[in-house]
Protein backbone atom coordinates (compact mmCIF):
# COMPACT_ATOMS: atom_id res chain seq x y z
CA UNK A 1 0.00 0.00 0.00
CA UNK A 2 2.82 2.61 0.85
CA UNK A 3 4.82 1.71 -2.41
CA UNK A 4 1.23 2.66 -4.35
CA UNK A 5 1.20 5.89 -2.21
CA UNK A 6 4.53 6.73 -3.28
CA UNK A 7 3.84 6.16 -7.10
CA UNK A 8 0.40 7.72 -7.03
CA UNK A 9 2.38 11.25 -5.82
CA UNK A 10 5.24 10.36 -7.68
CA UNK A 11 2.91 10.55 -10.96
CA UNK A 12 0.60 13.49 -9.65
CA UNK A 13 4.18 15.71 -9.45
CA UNK A 14 5.03 14.51 -12.83
CA UNK A 15 1.87 15.93 -14.27
CA UNK A 16 2.42 19.54 -12.82
CA UNK A 17 6.10 18.95 -13.99
CA UNK A 18 5.11 21.34 -17.01
CA UNK A 19 4.42 23.98 -15.03
CA UNK A 20 7.14 24.32 -12.78
CA UNK A 21 9.73 26.35 -12.82
CA UNK A 22 12.16 23.39 -11.83
CA UNK A 23 10.89 19.94 -10.79
CA UNK A 24 13.52 17.14 -9.98
CA UNK A 25 13.47 13.51 -8.57
CA UNK A 26 16.33 11.80 -7.54
CA UNK A 27 17.48 9.20 -4.85
CA UNK A 28 20.14 7.76 -3.38
CA UNK A 29 21.23 4.08 -2.66
CA UNK A 30 23.47 3.80 0.15
CA UNK A 31 24.48 0.27 1.17
CA UNK A 32 27.40 0.33 4.28
CA UNK A 33 28.71 -2.80 5.42
CA UNK A 34 30.81 -2.74 9.22
CA UNK A 35 33.13 -4.68 10.75
CA UNK A 36 32.84 -3.98 14.74
CA UNK A 37 35.23 -5.14 17.28
CA UNK A 38 35.16 -1.99 19.78
CA UNK A 39 33.04 0.67 17.58
CA UNK A 40 32.03 3.06 20.04
CA UNK A 41 33.42 1.13 23.23
CA UNK A 42 36.78 -0.42 24.19
CA UNK A 43 35.66 -4.63 23.54
CA UNK A 44 35.36 -6.58 26.11
CA UNK A 45 36.97 -10.09 26.99
CA UNK A 46 34.93 -13.13 25.30
CA UNK A 47 32.56 -11.08 23.33
CA UNK A 48 32.44 -11.60 19.56
CA UNK A 49 32.62 -8.79 17.02
CA UNK A 50 29.92 -7.82 14.70
CA UNK A 51 29.56 -7.54 11.37
CA UNK A 52 26.90 -5.68 9.53
CA UNK A 53 25.22 -4.56 6.09
CA UNK A 54 23.12 -1.55 6.52
CA UNK A 55 21.02 0.27 3.81
CA UNK A 56 19.54 3.86 3.41
CA UNK A 57 17.29 4.14 0.46
CA UNK A 58 15.77 7.78 -0.19
CA UNK A 59 13.43 9.44 -3.16
CA UNK A 60 13.51 12.79 -3.24
CA UNK A 61 11.14 15.63 -4.97
CA UNK A 62 11.97 18.90 -5.34
CA UNK A 63 9.40 21.72 -6.82
CA UNK A 64 10.25 25.56 -7.47
CA UNK A 65 8.25 28.13 -8.67
CA UNK A 66 8.62 32.13 -8.71
CA UNK A 67 6.42 31.69 -5.23
CA UNK A 68 7.44 28.80 -3.47
CA UNK A 69 9.40 25.99 -3.35
CA UNK A 70 8.45 22.40 -1.88
CA UNK A 71 10.99 19.57 -0.83
CA UNK A 72 9.48 15.82 -0.54
CA UNK A 73 12.13 12.96 0.91
CA UNK A 74 11.09 9.72 1.57
CA UNK A 75 13.29 7.18 2.73
CA UNK A 76 13.60 3.28 4.12
CA UNK A 77 16.33 2.58 6.65
CA UNK A 78 17.02 -1.19 6.91
CA UNK A 79 19.66 -3.79 7.98
CA UNK A 80 19.82 -6.52 5.37
CA UNK A 81 18.03 -9.62 7.24
CA UNK A 82 16.19 -7.35 9.53
CA UNK A 83 13.22 -8.99 8.17
CA UNK A 84 12.60 -12.26 6.53
CA UNK A 85 12.74 -13.00 2.63
CA UNK A 86 8.79 -13.70 3.06
CA UNK A 87 7.81 -10.47 5.14
CA UNK A 88 4.29 -8.58 4.51
CA UNK A 89 5.75 -5.64 6.08
CA UNK A 90 9.28 -4.00 6.82
CA UNK A 91 10.31 -3.51 10.26
CA UNK A 92 10.52 0.15 10.20
CA UNK A 93 8.66 0.71 6.68
CA UNK A 94 8.82 3.76 4.29
CA UNK A 95 9.44 7.33 6.85
CA UNK A 96 9.67 11.19 5.96
CA UNK A 97 12.90 12.59 6.33
CA UNK A 98 12.44 15.93 4.75
CA UNK A 99 8.60 17.08 4.15
CA UNK A 100 8.76 21.26 4.02
CA UNK A 101 7.69 23.98 2.07
CA UNK A 102 9.56 28.00 1.78
CA UNK A 103 7.24 30.76 0.77
CA UNK A 104 9.34 33.74 -1.21
CA UNK A 105 8.06 36.85 0.97
CA UNK A 106 9.94 38.55 -1.02
CA UNK A 107 13.45 38.78 -2.78
CA UNK A 108 15.06 38.51 0.36
CA UNK A 109 13.05 37.11 2.75
CA UNK A 110 11.18 33.28 2.87
CA UNK A 111 9.40 31.09 5.65
CA UNK A 112 10.32 27.84 5.67
CA UNK A 113 7.81 25.13 7.66
CA UNK A 114 7.90 21.43 7.60
CA UNK A 115 10.37 18.48 8.81
CA UNK A 116 13.80 19.43 7.17
CA UNK A 117 17.34 19.14 8.24
CA UNK A 118 19.30 22.38 10.05
CA UNK A 119 22.76 22.55 9.25
CA UNK A 120 24.94 25.53 9.87
CA UNK A 121 28.26 26.06 9.75
CA UNK A 122 30.97 23.13 10.54
CA UNK A 123 27.68 21.10 12.00
CA UNK A 124 29.33 21.12 15.37
CA UNK A 125 25.82 22.26 16.87
CA UNK A 126 23.70 21.64 14.01
CA UNK A 127 23.68 19.61 11.59
CA UNK A 128 22.32 16.62 9.06
CA UNK A 129 24.42 13.59 10.90
CA UNK A 130 24.46 12.28 7.78
CA UNK A 131 26.52 8.94 8.62
CA UNK A 132 23.63 7.95 9.96
CA UNK A 133 21.47 5.84 7.87
CA UNK A 134 18.42 7.81 9.52
CA UNK A 135 20.05 11.14 9.18
CA UNK A 136 18.54 13.67 11.51
CA UNK A 137 15.84 16.40 10.70
CA UNK A 138 13.47 18.59 12.55
CA UNK A 139 9.99 20.04 12.61
CA UNK A 140 10.33 23.33 12.23
CA UNK A 141 9.37 26.91 11.19
CA UNK A 142 13.01 28.90 9.72
CA UNK A 143 12.83 32.59 8.62
CA UNK A 144 15.21 33.60 6.12
CA UNK A 145 16.45 37.42 5.65
CA UNK A 146 19.18 37.92 3.19
CA UNK A 147 18.92 42.01 2.39
CA UNK A 148 22.62 41.29 0.22
CA UNK A 149 24.30 38.23 -0.92
CA UNK A 150 27.31 38.93 1.82
CA UNK A 151 24.59 38.71 5.02
CA UNK A 152 22.25 36.43 6.49
CA UNK A 153 20.07 35.96 9.01
CA UNK A 154 17.98 32.93 10.00
CA UNK A 155 15.55 32.42 13.36
CA UNK A 156 14.33 28.76 13.85
CA UNK A 157 11.05 28.16 16.24
CA UNK A 158 10.12 24.17 16.88
CA UNK A 159 7.37 23.30 19.38
CA UNK A 160 6.82 19.55 19.72
CA UNK A 161 3.95 17.64 20.85
CA UNK A 162 4.15 13.33 21.28
CA UNK A 163 0.43 13.21 20.13
CA UNK A 164 -2.84 14.58 18.62
CA UNK A 165 -4.04 15.60 21.79
CA UNK A 166 -7.13 17.92 23.10
CA UNK A 167 -5.66 18.57 26.29
CA UNK A 168 -2.07 18.73 28.24
CA UNK A 169 1.25 19.13 26.80
CA UNK A 170 2.99 16.34 28.09
CA UNK A 171 5.77 15.20 25.94
CA UNK A 172 6.95 11.40 26.09
CA UNK A 173 9.65 11.53 23.79
CA UNK A 174 13.61 11.88 23.98
CA UNK A 175 13.75 15.08 22.54
CA UNK A 176 13.54 18.90 23.15
CA UNK A 177 10.38 20.03 23.97
CA UNK A 178 10.54 23.41 22.35
CA UNK A 179 13.30 25.14 20.74
CA UNK A 180 14.40 28.73 19.26
CA UNK A 181 17.39 29.99 17.75
CA UNK A 182 19.05 32.97 15.79
CA UNK A 183 22.00 31.96 13.40
CA UNK A 184 23.43 35.17 11.63
CA UNK A 185 26.53 35.42 8.80
CA UNK A 186 28.61 37.43 6.70
CA UNK A 187 30.70 36.13 4.02
CA UNK A 188 33.60 38.36 2.62
CA UNK A 189 35.96 37.78 -0.09
CA UNK A 190 38.71 35.31 2.54
CA UNK A 191 36.69 36.18 5.79
CA UNK A 192 33.48 34.23 7.57
CA UNK A 193 32.02 34.87 10.88
CA UNK A 194 28.98 33.33 12.34
CA UNK A 195 27.02 33.78 15.43
CA UNK A 196 24.80 31.58 17.02
CA UNK A 197 22.11 31.75 20.00
CA UNK A 198 19.91 28.52 20.80
CA UNK A 199 17.74 28.68 23.62
CA UNK A 200 16.93 24.74 24.12
CA UNK A 201 14.16 23.38 26.30
CA UNK A 202 14.51 19.80 27.43
CA UNK A 203 11.28 18.07 29.36
CA UNK A 204 11.68 17.10 33.04
CA UNK A 205 9.37 15.07 34.81
CA UNK A 206 9.00 15.84 38.69
CA UNK A 207 6.27 15.03 41.37
CA UNK A 208 4.94 18.28 43.06
CA UNK A 209 1.57 16.82 45.61
CA UNK A 210 2.06 13.57 44.30
CA UNK A 211 1.31 14.24 41.53
CA UNK A 212 3.67 14.12 38.35
CA UNK A 213 3.82 17.01 36.08
CA UNK A 214 6.14 18.55 33.29
CA UNK A 215 8.44 21.46 32.98
CA UNK A 216 10.75 22.92 30.18
CA UNK A 217 14.19 23.69 31.30
CA UNK A 218 16.21 26.07 28.89
CA UNK A 219 19.41 26.14 28.46
CA UNK A 220 21.03 28.69 25.83
CA UNK A 221 23.87 28.29 23.88
CA UNK A 222 25.77 30.91 22.03
CA UNK A 223 29.03 32.11 20.08
CA UNK A 224 30.98 32.87 17.03
CA UNK A 225 32.12 30.85 13.87
CA UNK A 226 34.82 32.21 11.80
CA UNK A 227 36.58 31.33 9.18
CA UNK A 228 39.60 32.92 7.17
CA UNK A 229 40.84 31.52 3.46
CA UNK A 230 43.33 32.26 1.09
CA UNK A 231 44.51 30.21 -1.98
CA UNK A 232 45.97 27.57 0.03
CA UNK A 233 44.99 27.95 4.08
CA UNK A 234 42.09 27.19 5.49
CA UNK A 235 41.59 28.35 9.20
CA UNK A 236 38.25 28.10 11.65
CA UNK A 237 37.88 29.13 14.91
CA UNK A 238 35.13 28.75 16.98
CA UNK A 239 33.47 28.99 20.72
CA UNK A 240 30.60 28.68 22.68
CA UNK A 241 29.13 29.16 26.22
CA UNK A 242 26.26 27.39 27.96
CA UNK A 243 24.40 28.70 30.19
CA UNK A 244 20.20 28.06 32.06
CA UNK A 245 19.33 24.88 33.24
CA UNK A 246 20.01 21.16 32.04
CA UNK A 247 17.03 18.64 31.78
CA UNK A 248 17.59 17.70 35.46
CA UNK A 249 16.86 21.55 36.31
CA UNK A 250 20.57 22.18 37.39
CA UNK A 251 22.38 25.35 36.48
CA UNK A 252 24.63 24.66 33.53
CA UNK A 253 27.74 26.54 33.11
CA UNK A 254 29.97 24.84 30.31
CA UNK A 255 32.00 25.99 27.33
CA UNK A 256 33.79 25.12 24.26
CA UNK A 257 36.39 26.34 22.09
CA UNK A 258 37.97 24.81 18.94
CA UNK A 259 40.61 26.41 16.03
CA UNK A 260 42.03 24.20 13.09
CA UNK A 261 43.87 24.71 9.88
CA UNK A 262 44.87 23.29 6.61
CA UNK A 263 47.65 24.05 4.08
CA UNK A 264 47.77 23.30 0.72
CA UNK A 265 51.01 21.79 -0.02
CA UNK A 266 50.67 20.93 -3.74
CA UNK A 267 47.55 21.00 -5.24
CA UNK A 268 46.87 17.40 -4.26
CA UNK A 269 48.13 17.21 -0.78
CA UNK A 270 47.08 19.28 2.01
CA UNK A 271 47.90 18.70 6.00
CA UNK A 272 47.07 20.51 9.18
CA UNK A 273 46.26 20.88 13.05
CA UNK A 274 43.52 21.14 15.51
CA UNK A 275 42.50 21.29 18.69
CA UNK A 276 38.79 20.92 20.06
CA UNK A 277 38.43 21.33 23.86
CA UNK A 278 34.40 20.46 25.59
CA UNK A 279 34.37 21.77 28.97
CA UNK A 280 32.88 18.49 31.64
CA UNK A 281 32.38 17.98 35.03
CA UNK A 282 34.72 16.20 37.90
CA UNK A 283 34.35 13.10 39.24
CA UNK A 284 37.12 14.20 42.13
CA UNK A 285 35.74 17.13 43.01
CA UNK A 286 31.98 17.61 41.51
CA UNK A 287 29.98 20.58 41.85
CA UNK A 288 26.43 21.28 41.92
CA UNK A 289 26.47 23.21 38.56
CA UNK A 290 26.59 20.81 35.28
CA UNK A 291 29.66 21.87 33.29
CA UNK A 292 28.96 19.32 30.69
CA UNK A 293 28.94 21.00 27.37
CA UNK A 294 26.46 19.51 24.95
CA UNK A 295 26.71 19.23 21.01
CA UNK A 296 22.82 20.25 20.89
CA UNK A 297 22.15 18.45 17.06
CA UNK A 298 25.48 18.28 16.12
CA UNK A 299 27.48 15.80 13.60
CA UNK A 300 28.99 13.83 16.08
CA UNK A 301 30.98 11.32 13.54
CA UNK A 302 32.58 14.08 11.85
CA UNK A 303 34.66 15.44 14.83
CA UNK A 304 36.79 13.83 17.88
CA UNK A 305 37.15 10.61 15.83
CA UNK A 306 35.66 8.04 13.40
CA UNK A 307 35.01 5.72 15.94
CA UNK A 308 32.63 7.64 17.92
CA UNK A 309 33.57 7.36 21.18
CA UNK A 310 32.82 10.64 22.14
CA UNK A 311 30.03 12.90 21.01
CA UNK A 312 28.01 10.37 18.76
CA UNK A 313 25.48 8.74 20.78
CA UNK A 314 27.96 7.29 23.25
CA UNK A 315 28.41 8.54 26.62
CA UNK A 316 31.91 9.27 28.27
CA UNK A 317 30.35 10.24 31.96
CA UNK A 318 30.25 13.71 31.12
CA UNK A 319 34.17 14.66 31.79
CA UNK A 320 34.61 16.70 28.57
CA UNK A 321 37.23 16.07 26.51
CA UNK A 322 40.50 17.64 25.25
CA UNK A 323 40.83 16.12 20.88
CA UNK A 324 44.66 17.15 19.29
CA UNK A 325 44.28 15.70 15.75
CA UNK A 326 46.40 15.72 12.71
CA UNK A 327 44.42 15.87 9.48
CA UNK A 328 46.10 14.71 5.87
CA UNK A 329 44.40 14.34 2.82
CA UNK A 330 45.80 13.40 -0.74
CA UNK A 331 43.73 13.56 -3.75
CA UNK A 332 44.38 12.52 -7.15
CA UNK A 333 42.39 12.35 -10.20
CA UNK A 334 39.24 10.37 -9.02
CA UNK A 335 40.60 8.98 -5.65
CA UNK A 336 40.92 11.04 -2.28
CA UNK A 337 43.03 9.63 0.78
CA UNK A 338 42.28 11.13 3.85
CA UNK A 339 44.25 10.43 7.40
CA UNK A 340 43.51 11.48 10.85
CA UNK A 341 45.46 10.81 13.98
CA UNK A 342 43.76 12.06 17.16
CA UNK A 343 45.26 12.41 20.74
CA UNK A 344 41.89 12.15 23.63
CA UNK A 345 42.22 13.34 26.98
CA UNK A 346 39.78 14.20 29.73
CA UNK A 347 38.60 17.36 30.52
CA UNK A 348 37.83 16.85 33.89
CA UNK A 349 39.75 14.60 36.37
CA UNK A 350 38.62 10.77 36.52
CA UNK A 351 38.41 9.40 39.83
CA UNK A 352 40.30 6.46 40.66
CA UNK A 353 37.90 3.52 41.71
CA UNK A 354 39.48 2.58 44.76
CA UNK A 355 40.49 5.76 45.88
CA UNK A 356 37.62 8.45 44.62
CA UNK A 357 39.42 10.97 46.25
CA UNK A 358 42.08 10.85 43.50
CA UNK A 359 42.60 11.54 39.86
CA UNK A 360 43.49 9.02 37.37
CA UNK A 361 45.75 10.39 34.36
CA UNK A 362 43.98 12.43 31.75
CA UNK A 363 45.14 11.02 28.56
CA UNK A 364 42.31 8.24 26.96
CA UNK A 365 44.13 7.39 24.13
CA UNK A 366 45.32 8.01 20.41
CA UNK A 367 42.90 6.89 17.79
CA UNK A 368 44.23 6.36 13.86
CA UNK A 369 42.04 6.88 11.19
CA UNK A 370 42.20 6.35 7.23
CA UNK A 371 39.56 6.47 4.33
CA UNK A 372 39.50 6.13 0.86
CA UNK A 373 36.84 7.40 -1.64
CA UNK A 374 37.08 6.80 -4.97
CA UNK A 375 34.28 9.13 -6.89
CA UNK A 376 33.19 7.22 -10.41
CA UNK A 377 30.76 10.09 -11.28
CA UNK A 378 29.06 12.65 -8.99
CA UNK A 379 25.83 10.31 -9.04
CA UNK A 380 28.27 7.30 -7.66
CA UNK A 381 31.35 6.71 -5.51
CA UNK A 382 32.61 4.06 -2.92
CA UNK A 383 34.73 4.54 0.06
CA UNK A 384 35.98 2.67 2.80
CA UNK A 385 38.04 3.03 5.87
CA UNK A 386 39.80 1.19 8.92
CA UNK A 387 40.16 2.69 12.48
CA UNK A 388 41.97 1.61 15.16
CA UNK A 389 41.88 3.16 18.84
CA UNK A 390 44.69 2.66 21.70
CA UNK A 391 43.14 3.09 24.71
CA UNK A 392 44.35 3.81 28.52
CA UNK A 393 43.46 2.61 32.02
CA UNK A 394 41.10 5.88 31.73
CA UNK A 395 39.32 5.15 28.93
CA UNK A 396 38.79 1.58 30.19
CA UNK A 397 37.50 3.20 33.66
CA UNK A 398 35.00 5.90 31.67
CA UNK A 399 33.93 3.16 29.21
CA UNK A 400 34.04 -0.43 30.09
CA UNK A 401 35.86 -2.83 28.39
CA UNK A 402 39.28 -3.81 28.14
CA UNK A 403 41.68 -1.66 26.95
CA UNK A 404 44.13 -5.06 25.92
CA UNK A 405 42.31 -6.25 23.31
CA UNK A 406 43.05 -5.00 19.60
CA UNK A 407 39.97 -2.21 19.55
CA UNK A 408 39.16 -1.76 15.00
CA UNK A 409 36.74 -1.15 12.66
CA UNK A 410 36.29 -0.94 9.44
CA UNK A 411 33.84 -0.33 6.78
CA UNK A 412 32.94 -0.46 3.08
CA UNK A 413 30.34 1.89 1.60
CA UNK A 414 28.79 2.49 -1.78
CA UNK A 415 26.78 5.77 -2.67
CA UNK A 416 24.44 5.78 -5.19
CA UNK A 417 22.78 9.53 -6.42
CA UNK A 418 20.88 8.87 -9.33
CA UNK A 419 18.76 11.85 -10.87
CA UNK A 420 15.70 10.71 -12.11
CA UNK A 421 14.15 13.60 -13.87
CA UNK A 422 14.99 17.42 -14.33
CA UNK A 423 12.45 19.46 -15.51
CA UNK A 424 13.32 23.27 -16.05
CA UNK A 425 11.05 26.08 -17.38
Amino acid sequence: MKSICILIVSLLLLSISTLAQTFEISGQFRPRAEYRHGYKSLIADDVDPAFLISQRTRLNMNYTSKLFKTSLSLQDVRVWGDVSTTNKSDLNGIMIHQAWGELFVTKNLSLKAGRQVINYDDQRLFGAVDWLQQGRSHDALVVKYSPDEKLSMHIGLAYNQSADKDTGNFYTLVNYKALQYLWTHYEGENLGISFLFANNGMPQNTTEDGTTVQKTRYSQTFGPYITYKTRNLKLNLSGYLQTGKNAKNAKKSAFFASGDLAYSLTKQLSAGAGIQFLSGNSQVDPDTKDHEFSTLYGTGHKFNGWMDYFYAGSSHLGVGLLDIYLPVIYKRNKLTTEIQIHYFSAAADVKVVTSPSSAMSSGLGTEADIMLTYTFSPEMSVSSGYSQMFGTETLQAIKGGNRKNTQNWAWVMLAFNPTFLKSEK
